[in-house]
């Protein structure tokens, strides 16, 4: 399997990219990676398949294109976890920026986030299972569109923090019902992300890469019944 590689969301060199504007949004979403655990500690089901369930139903709510459960190996961790180098600007950003919206209970909000940032770093000693979203990318953008620019190259960033998203909302859930969790994201993680989804079925390594063939294999079918009624995916909207 391909080591993981961190992702990056500063484009200095093309000030018209879309990934710099997703650059302070993901800081946020690893800034609250984890966080402070409910010392009330609540029910949830003995199954450990209808917990996988449970959880796998919010992955979906949350558009996920396929979600995995496997258990955590020692050999999926990181040598060197990596952490996002712009939480530290969003660190500054937040002890000196005046909060400009009438958006009821952001307040409550950015106390939330300068909290979580300001607790110290935590490990995922204990941790045992990993819980994996999978997010699908829309189709390449090709190189005779007109107005595409600022769109190159940002489907890796793209299903980053689509799956950060979800990540970091259902590790906070975990910890308001007791349990200790660590949500982990391309650009801030304590585990290859590329082994846990190979060990969760979600893709397979097939010459150096990571094609994830179910998906795939919907997309070829989707195509096939397609060519049935007579139409081509360029027919349909955004196709």
């Amino acid at each position: 399997v391909p080591p993981m590689c961190a992702l990056s969301f500063r484009r200095p060199e093309a000030p018209e990219s879309i990934v710099n504007a997703m650059c302070e949004y993901q800081a946020m979403l690893d800034a609250i990676r984890d966080g402070m655990i409910n010392k009330a500690v609540s029910e949830i089901p003995v199954d450990p398949k209808e917990r996988a369930d449970h959880l796998k139903a919010f992955g979906f709510f949350s558009d996920a294109s396929m979600v995995g459960v496997c258990r955590l190996q020692d050999t999926d961790l990181l040598s060197k976890p990596f952490n996002n180098p712009d939480i530290a600007h969003l660190a500054e950003a937040l002890r000196t920026r005046q909060t400009k919206t009438l958006a009821a209970g952001i307040d409550g909000i950015m106390a939330d986030l300068k909290e979580s940032m300001e607790a110290p770093p935590t490990t995922i000693n204990g941790h045992t299972h990993a819980l994996i979203f999978l997010y699908e990318n829309p189709r390449d953008i090709r190189s005779d569109e007109p107005g595409t620019d600022w769109l190159k190259d940002a489907l890796s960033h793209r299903a980053c923090l689509r799956a950060n998203e979800t990540a970091a909302v259902i590790a906070n859930y975990i910890r308001l019902l007791g349990y200790d969790a660590k949500s982990h994201s391309g650009s801030a993680s304590d585990v290859d992300l590329n082994q846990l989804a190979v060990t969760a079925g979600l893709v397979w390594c097939i010459e150096g890469q990571l094609p994830a063939h179910l998906i795939s294999r919907l997309i070829a079918l989707s195509h096939r019944n397609m060519n049935n009624l007579g139409l081509r995916p360029k027919d349909l909207p955004g196709g």
